[in-house]
């Protein structure tokens, strides 16, 4: 049956990914877009409906979306997800309580279901397979900000009568990712016929296509039942350099990739992985882009 979702931070990588994989499938879509966003990954979904607002809590928001009955509420926005803004002051002050008002906004306007996107930052640096009972030790405030924004928000779900589901991204990667992500600094090295200078690159990573992550999204707005904290990522880790190997291949490039010439920090992540099964059991989704295609994408993209 097809829904009606209302997604905050369409205009972001995964955001604007899980808008199209949604019309695709035959849903309608709101995207909820601040008069400063970018649209650019919009511009190809001539069917998304576009509405503009200054605050999720403002009543004119509340309005238009309750008048035209919405289904399902994904919340993808987030202030600040680079690096160099992980430990700033907002990521407590702003996105808990945007986060927050996004679950009011969703019960004011009739939708039975909410779901926000976590990070793999919430668990900490575990350097292991993790699976949703292991402990979170988050290291940032972003990775505080975001445990304690999952912890509130499905509390004020169920307080407001609505099924919540809280997706916990490892890593995405894919066309149109943001400049500065490892990925498309390496593809823009390459392309330029140089030598990117790296870490020994032998840390085991989880890296999950942007596609699959939207059909993940898709998959879970679809299921009422699927509620709770779930894991978001390939379910596979594989060596960085098994990474760089595809890519330089994709890439016909000949440049040489300068290992050890970054020594790995003390907190450095030596192995990230996910365990979806929760997430398959529930939904039904499972990843079907391999990373031999995935990288494909990228180096085919502009």
């Amino acid at each position: 049956m097809p829904l009606h979702a209302v997604i905050t931070g369409a205009s972001g990588f995964i955001g604007a990914a899980a808008a199209a994989d949604l019309l695709a499938s035959g849903h309608k879509v709101t995207a909820l877009l601040r008069p400063d966003s970018n649209p650019a990954r919009l511009q190809h979904l001539p069917n998304l409906h576009i509405l503009h607002h200054s605050h999720l809590a403002d009543p004119e928001t509340i309005a238009a979306l309750k008048a035209s009955s919405p289904d399902v509420f994904i919340h993808c926005a987030w202030r600040g997800v680079g690096g160099q803004d992980r430990n700033e002051a907002f990521q407590i002050t702003d996105n808990i309580r945007m986060s927050m008002d996004s679950v009011d906004l969703a019960a004011a306007a009739g939708c039975q279901r909410w779901i926000g996107l976590g990070s793999q930052a919430e668990y900490g640096n575990q350097n292991r397979r993790l699976n949703e009972d292991a402990p979170t030790r988050p290291t940032t405030l972003y990775g505080k900000a975001k445990l304690a924004t999952g912890i509130a928000c499905l509390a004020l779900a169920e307080a407001r009568g609505l099924s919540a589901a809280w997706l916990r991204v490892f890593s995405t990667y894919g066309p149109g990712d943001s400049p500065h992500w490892f990925l498309q600094y390496v593809l823009r090295e390459f392309r330029a016929g140089r030598s990117p200078d790296l870490t020994l690159c032998t840390q085991l990573w989880d890296f999950l296509h942007v596609d699959d992550a939207a059909r993940a999204i898709t998959a879970t707005a679809a299921t009422p039942t699927a509620s709770g904290n779930f894991n978001l990522g390939s379910g596979t880790a594989l060596p960085l350099r098994f990474w760089l190997d595809l890519l330089r291949s994709a890439t016909n490039s000949s440049s040489e990739p300068n290992y050890g010439a970054v020594p790995f920090r003390p907190d450095q992540v030596m192995h990230l992985e996910a365990d979806i099964s929760k997430l398959s059991s529930a939904t039904g989704w499972h990843p079907s882009i391999s990373p031999a295609d995935g990288i494909a994408t990228l180096a085919n993209s502009p």
